[in-house]
C-alpha cells in the first residue's frame, strides 16, 4: 500500500475517540498497572512476547510413539458426516439454506428484513464460493486435480526439474516467502516434511455416503510427482513444505454464529489460499524444483503451520496467530527446493486457552470441550496419540447442516481475534510473560464486546477492501 493510500485511509477514521476506544485505554492501563505489581512483570512487560521453540509439533504435542500415525483422508468428517447421514450433508444443508431464505433468515438463528435481503447475503456466499471452485474447492481428495496439479502448468519445458547449480537455501528461503507474500498469503514459513503429518490417502468421493474411494499417497524414489491408476506419489526428495497463513474478513465471521455471510468469509479465505498456492507452486517449478499445492489436501496443515512458526494450537482446534488469532486459512505447497526451516514459536496460547475456554462456552453445537487436553479424541475424525485439545468434527458439521450455514463462532469469540490497537500488542505480551494474570482477560474481553454477534446489514455498510480484506484490520 502506498503513502498516498495510507493517508486516505487515516483520513477517513474519525478524529474523536469513542466511548468504547476510551474505555479500551482505560482498560489496558488499568490492566497494565495491575501488572506491574506482579512479581517480575515489569522485565516481562519489556521481553518479546514470541518465543522459538527447538521442538517441533510432534514434540510439543508431546505425541505417543506408534499410536499417532498418518491419518486417513476417509476419517474427515465431511466424509464420516456424509455416511451417518446416508446422504451427502451438502444436499441437505441446501434444503435449510432454501427454508431460510424464505423465512427471511441467514441462518437459523439470525433474521434478517426480508426474504430479499436474505438472497443477497447468500448471492455473496454463492459468489465467493465461485473462484474457491476455480482454484479446486478445498483441496480435500483432489490432490492432483485440476489447477492442484502435481505438474508444472505454465512453465516453458527448458526450466523444468532444471534448478540453478550449487543454490543457496538462505536466499532461496528469503524468495520463496517474498514470492508466497506477492501471490496472496498475509504470512509465509518453512517447515521440514514430517511424514506423520501426510495423509495416507486421498479420498475422491468425500461429499457423498458411498464407500469411500480411496488413493493411497507414498513416498518414493522418483524425480517428479506422479499418480497411477493405483497411486499418488510423492518423490523422497519433497523434504519442506512452505505454509501459507490467508486472513479472513472478521466482520463476516460476526455474523452468525452461523451465517451465509460466515460462508463468503470462508470461501473467499480458500480461494485466495488456492490462487495463492497456485501461482507459489509455479515460481518454484520456474526455480526447477518440484511444487505439489495442496490446499486442505495431502497433509494436515494445521502441525505444519505450528512447524512452521506460524502458531500455536488452540482449545477450538484451530492454529492461533500472533497477528490474526485462529481467523485465518492455512495453506501448503511441498517441495523439494532447498529450505531453512523456521522454527515453532511459544506466545502462551496454551496456558492461556487453560484458562479462558471462551470458545467452549459459545460453541452452539458443544464441539469444543471445557476438558483438559488429552490424547484420545472424542469421535473417529480425529487422530489419537497427541497431546491437545480435540474437536467433535461430528458435530460440528451436524450444526452447519442444521443451521444451513458454516460456523465460526469459535474463531469470532476467541480473545485472540482483534484489530489494530496497540493495547492488544501490550495484552498479548502479557499474556506470554505474565500467565498468573490470563484469568482477568476473558472478564475483560466481555466487558468490551469482543467476539459480539454483528448485525448482518453492516457487511453493507462498511468500507469495503479488495477480497474483503482490511488492510487496517480495523474491521
Amino acid at each position: 500500500m502506498s503513502e498516498k493510500e495510507k493517508k486516505g485511509i487515516q483520513e477517513e477514521k474519525p478524529k474523536a475517540v469513542s466511548r468504547r476506544n476510551f474505555l479500551k485505554v482505560a482498560g489496558v492501563s488499568a490492566a497494565v498497572g495491575i501488572a506491574a505489581s506482579v512479581p517480575g512483570a515489569k522485565k516481562a512487560l519489556s521481553a518479546t512476547p514470541t518465543k522459538k521453540l527447538k521442538i517441533g509439533a510432534e514434540e510439543i504435542y508431546k505425541s505417543k510413539k506408534g499410536v499417532l500415525k498418518r491419518f486417513r483422508q476417509r476419517m474427515i468428517a465431511f466424509k464420516v458426516v456424509c455416511q451417518d447421514y446416508g446422504e451427502s450433508w451438502i444436499k441437505l444443508r441446501d434444503k435449510t439454506i432454501a427454508e431460510n431464505i424464505k423465512n427471511a433468515k441467514i441462518g437459523t438463528s439470525v433474521p434478517v428484513k426480508s426474504a430479499k435481503e436474505a438472497r443477497s447475503h447468500m448471492a455473496l456466499a454463492a459468489s465467493a464460493q465461485t473462484w474457491n471452485i476455480l482454484s479446486v474447492p478445498y483441496g480435500s481428495g483432489k490432490e492432483n486435480i485440476g489447477n492442484l496439479s502435481w505438474k508444472p502448468l505454465y512453465v516453458p519445458p527448458q526450466f523444468r526439474g532444471n534448478p540453478n547449480p550449487n543454490p543457496d537455501p538462505a536466499d532461496l528461503t528469503k524468495k520463496v516467502k517474498q514470492a508466497a507474500i506477492f501471490s496472496g498469503a498475509n504470512r509465509a514459513g518453512i517447515a521440514r516434511l514430517n511424514r506423520n503429518w501426510v495423509y495416507t490417502e486421498s479420498i475422491r468421493n468425500y461429499r457423498d455416503p458411498s464407500k469411500p474411494i480411496t488413493k493411497p499417497i507414498v513416498f518414493r524414489d522418483i524425480k517428479e510427482p506422479e499418480e497411477t491408476k493405483e497411486e499418488l506419489i510423492i518423490p523422497d526428495t519433497i523434504r519442506y513444505a512452505v505454509v501459507l497463513i490467508l486472513d479472513m474478513n472478521r466482520l463476516a465471521i460476526q455474523i452468525g454464529p452461523s451465517s451465509f455471510d460466515v460462508m463468503a468469509a470462508a470461501s473467499s479465505g480458500y480461494a485466495r489460499m488456492g490462487l495463492a498456492e497456485i501461482a507459489l507452486a509455479e515460481f518454484i517449478r520456474a526455480m526447477g524444483y518440484n511444487a505439489i499445492p495442496c490446499k486442505n489436501g495431502a497433509a494436515l496443515s494445521i502441525p505444519l503451520a505450528i512447524d512452521a512458526g506460524l502458531g500455536q494450537l488452540g482449545r477450538n482446534g484451530l492454529l492461533i496467530t500472533p497477528d490474526y488469532g485462529p481467523a485465518v486459512r492455512v495453506g501448503k505447497v511441498l517441495t523439494d527446493m532447498p529450505l531453512l526451516p523456521d522454527k515453532p514459536i511459544d506466545f502462551g496460547v496454551t496456558e492461556f486457552c487453560e484458562k479462558c475456554g471462551k470458545c467452549a462456552e459459545k460453541c452452539p453445537a458443544k464441539a469444543i470441550s471445557f476438558a483438559e487436553r488429552s490424547y484420545e479424541p472424542p469421535v473417529e475424525t480425529g487422530s489419537p496419540g497427541a497431546l491437545k485439545w480435540y474437536i467433535d468434527g461430528k458435530k460440528c458439521l451436524r450444526y452447519w447442516v442444521e443451521s444451513g450455514g458454516e460456523c465460526a463462532s469459535c474463531m469470532a469469540v476467541c480473545p485472540y481475534t482483534k484489530g489494530s490497537f496497540w493495547g492488544h500488542d501490550v495484552m498479548r505480551g502479557l499474556i506470554k510473560n505474565v500467565p498468573a494474570l490470563n484469568p482477568i482477560w476473558k472478564p475483560m474481553d466481555d466487558m468490551f464486546g469482543y467476539g459480539r454477534i454483528r448485525n448482518p446489514e453492516d457487511i453493507w455498510n462498511i468500507k469495503m477492501f479488495p477480497f474483503g480484506i482490511d488492510p487496517t484490520k480495523e474491521i
